[in-house]
C-alpha cells in the first residue's frame, strides 16, 4: 500500500514505520477520518489534463487501430520494466491503499473478514462494428456458459449502429451502457455548453434501450464529466483501482469498492485491463494468471471484481485472448462460494443502502 507523507506524520504512524515497509499501528495513533479516506481516494482519481491524442486538431480515430495498437505497444513494451515512474501510485498492477486505509478508519485496527461472495461485474467497451459482432457470437456464449450476464459499453455517435445485434444482447438478459460521444477523446476537457451537447446527443440511444450507466472513452474523466453524469447517469464506471501506463502514468482511486464522488455512484475497474496487459507485451497466459490472481484479492478486501475487455480482435477477440477469458470464467463460477456474478445497478443499490445505514448509524450515536 501507499500513504501519503503528511497523513503518516500527522497520525504518529511514521515512527512505527519499520525499514522493510512494515507498520505496527501505535497505540496513541491519531484515528483516520472520511477525509483521510476520500482524499487518497481522488489524489490520482481524475485525468485534469488532455492526453496527446485528446489535444490533436484532428481526432485520432482517423489512424486506423492496428496502427494506433502497434504504437500503443511500443510504448508499452518500452516502459514494461519502469513501472517504478508510471505506476508509483496507485502501483500496478493493483494497489488497494484506499481499502486499506478505509478498514483502519476510525482508530479500527482489525478490519473485518470478507462476508459473502464477492460481486462479478463483466463489461466490454465496444469501439467498433468489429466488436458488437464478436461480442455477440464470441464472448456472450462464454459468459451464458457460466450463467454471467455483462454489460457492453457502446459509441452512440460514430457510426451506425446495428440495432439488430443490441436488441440480441438485449434479448439474452445482457446489458449496454454508453461509451461516450464518438470516442475523440474530447468530452471529459471540453466546455460546458460543448460537454452537454455531447452528453445530451446519447440520449436516444439511452431512452431506447434503458442505459444507466457511463464509461468514458479511454478513460479520460474529470470532475466537471462526473458532475455533468450525475444528471443523466445512475453510475459512471471510468476510474480504474490502478490505471498503470495509460491513459496517463500515475491514475486510479486505488480501491476495489464503489463509491460516490461529484453527486454520483462510481463503480471502479478492478482488474487490470486487456488493452494496458497486451500494450506492455503480456502473453494471454500471463494475463489470465494475473486477472485470477487480482480477483482472489479484491474478493479479500471486500471489493467488487470488475473486469473490462474489449472485443475487436486486436485485443480480447482472438483464440488465445478468448481461452484467457475463458479461464477467468471458469474461476469466477467455480463452485468455491467466493464469487457472485452481479450487475452494476445492484452493485450501486447494495452501495447506496450501506450508505444510508451507515449515515443513520453515524446520526444516532451523535445524539446519543
Amino acid at each position: 500500500m501507499h500513504l501519503p507523507a503528511s497523513l503518516l506524520d500527522r497520525t504518529g504512524w511514521r515512527r512505527a514505520l519499520r525499514p522493510n515497509g512494515d507498520l505496527e499501528i501505535p497505540a496513541d495513533a491519531a484515528p483516520i477520518s472520511d477525509h483521510d479516506v476520500a482524499g487518497l481516494r481522488e489524489r490520482r482519481a481524475f485525468t485534469e489534463r488532455p492526453p496527446l491524442g485528446a489535444r490533436l486538431p484532428v481526432s485520432y480515430r482517423l489512424a486506423p487501430g492496428w496502427a494506433r495498437a502497434m504504437a500503443a505497444s511500443a510504448i508499452g513494451r518500452w516502459n514494461r520494466h519502469r513501472a517504478d515512474r508510471w505506476a508509483a501510485f496507485p502501483g500496478w498492477p493493483i494497489d488497494l491503499s484506499t481499502d486499506v486505509l478505509d478498514d483502519l478508519r476510525d482508530a479500527t485496527v482489525s478490519p473485518q473478514p470478507p462476508s459473502g461472495r464477492a460481486p462479478v461485474v463483466l463489461t466490454h467497451d465496444i469501439d467498433s462494428p468489429e466488436g458488437l459482432k464478436n461480442l455477440v457470437a464470441r464472448f456472450l456464449p462464454l459468459e451464458e456458459a457460466v450463467g454471467a450476464r455483462s454489460t457492453s459499453y457502446i459509441v452512440p455517435c460514430a457510426w451506425p449502429l446495428d440495432h439488430s445485434l443490441i436488441a440480441e444482447l438485449m434479448a439474452r438478459g445482457h446489458e449496454v451502457g454508453v461509451h461516450g460521444y464518438d470516442h475523440g477523446n474530447l468530452t471529459p476537457f471540453a466546455a460546458d455548453r460543448d460537454r452537454r451537447r455531447r452528453l445530451d446527443a446519447a440520449r436516444p440511444f439511452t431512452e431506447r434501450y434503458g442505459v444507466t450507466g457511463y464509461r468514458a472513452p479511454s478513460l479520460l474523466r474529470t470532475r466537471p464529466l462526473l458532475r455533468d453524469l450525475g444528471a443523466r447517469y445512475l453510475y459512471d464506471s471510468s476510474i480504474p483501482t490502478a490505471g498503470g501506463l495509460f491513459p496517463v502514468p500515475n491514475n486510479g482511486c486505488a480501491t476495489a469498492r464503489p463509491f460516490f464522488v461529484e453527486q454520483i455512484a462510481e463503480l471502479p475497474l478492478t482488474l487490470p485491463r486487456d488493452g494496458s496487459l497486451r500494450f506492455l507485451g503480456h502473453s494471454p497466459g500471463e494475463i489470465a494468471r494475473m486477472w485470477i490472481e487480482c480477483a482472489d484479492l479484491v474478493a479479500l478486501a471486500r471489493g467488487v471484481v470488475v473486469l473490462l475487455t474489449h472485443c475487436e480482435r486486436r485485443f480480447s477477440g482472438r483464440a488465445e485472448m478468448l481461452d484467457a477469458y475463458r479461464r477467468l470464467l471458469e474461476h469466477l463460477s467455480a463452485g468455491t462460494n467466493r464469487f457472485t456474478f452481479s450487475r452494476p445497478a445492484a452493485v450501486i443499490d447494495a452501495v447506496r443502502e450501506r450508505e444510508l445505514l451507515r449515515a443513520s448509524d453515524a446520526t444516532r450515536a451523535t445524539a446519543s
